[in-house]
């Protein structure tokens, strides 16, 4: 038993080594196009001023930078479809294969989160990414946070907002083993700064999280409701509580 949990600790090893791999891998792809560019435009201006040549290899840059982006997210996306990638629901052991999995495609989110997107919130290239990744996403969604994980067990309805710094988590270890469960979020829901919904969470439509707030796992938000604190509770009951002690 000792022997086989031993080979199972190993084999996490030897893929997380692997993952780095495939991230150098990704970076080096991504950014061949970028610098391509780059001496191309160097190339061009040969002829031209030192000052000019300068200037417009100043903005080839922040042009190149949008190419690597655009190239890491095709990517990422590219490579969770050829090796299947996947978060499949459940409560799995820590070696075992849907974990590896789950790993390697949660590395993907977070490479092109750290690399780019996290720079550029609420824009279409994050939403996108989102969806090719697996996410239900619905219309008008904006999202000012790089802490979402687990994209394919995360559902964000029409014109909700996800504030600055909040954690949509659809995964947690539980004493050796990871816990898998889908997060839902529905229409116009507004979830404040800084918040944290963990795994099996679900926001009725309408309902608004106040900043700060923490939704333990399983937390179910009826819709239209404000809710806020950690733990989650309502807000306007508790006002309510404090109003009619206070006659």
């Amino acid at each position: 038993m000792e022997k086989n949990l031993e080979a199972q600790k190993a084999r996490i090893d030897h893929w997380i080594w692997g993952l780095h791999l495939m991230a150098l891998v990704i970076m080096g792809l991504a950014l061949f196009p970028m610098i391509f560019f780059f001496y191309s435009v160097w190339q061009g201006l040969a002829a031209q001023p030192a000052w000019f040549k300068i200037l417009m290899f100043s903005f080839s840059i922040a042009l190149g930078f949008f190419l690597f982006g655009l190239t890491l997210i095709f990517l990422c996306v590219l490579f969770k479809n050829i090796f299947r990638f996947k978060v499949t629901p459940g409560l799995h052991s820590m070696y075992s294969s849907q974990a590896i999995s789950w790993m390697a495609y949660n590395s993907l989110i977070l490479l092109a989160n750290g690399a780019f997107l996290d720079i550029f919130r609420i824009s279409p290239f994050q939403v996108l990414f989102y969806r090719l990744m697996g996410a239900r996403v619905g219309n008008d969604v904006r999202v000012n946070t790089g802490g979402l994980a687990d994209l394919s067990l995360l559902e964000i309805g029409d014109n909700s907002v996800v504030g600055g710094g909040v954690a949509l988590i659809a995964h947690a270890f539980e004493r050796g083993f990871l816990r898998l469960e889908p997060v839902k979020i529905g229409k116009n829901v507004t979830i404040g700064l800084g918040s944290i919904i963990m795994p099996g969470c679900e926001i009725g439509d309408g309902a608004s999280i106040a900043p700060c707030s923490l939704l333990t796992r399983g937390t179910k938000i009826p819709p239209k409701g404000v809710w806020g604190g950690n733990p989650v509770h309502d807000l306007r009951a508790a006002r309510r509580r404090e109003l009619d002690l206070d006659l």
